[in-house]
């Protein structure tokens, strides 16, 4: 059995990712696809922040559920709500009282 270089990077397969550096596509497939990429990019980010952030986040609650035994690994959760953190706004200097 042959071995892999050690340099050589793990190529992606049907349940990989790409390789880290490699870019990413992501096709918008529908108007509530643009809407909600729309509404995270809102706040000010490109595409490819929005598309990290969303990742992020729904990447960080499958693992929670997985590793709290809510969900057996590999299933998805269902996701039915968030919980959300008031927003304070950020005192200026010049808005001393």
């Amino acid at each position: 059995m042959a071995k892999n270089h050690p340099t050589q990077k793990q190529s992606s397969g049907p349940n990989l990712p790409p390789p880290v550096g490699r870019s990413l596509s992501v096709r918008i497939l529908d108007e509530g696809m643009y809407d909600d990429l729309r509404v995270i990019m809102q706040t000010g980010c490109d595409a490819s922040a929005a598309v990290r952030q969303a990742l992020l986040i729904l990447a960080n609650v499958y693992y929670e559920a997985w590793n709290r035994e809510y969900y057996p690994a590999g299933v998805a959760p269902v996701i039915t709500s968030a919980n959300l953190e008031p927003y304070r706004s950020v005192r200026q200097p010049d808005q001393a009282v």
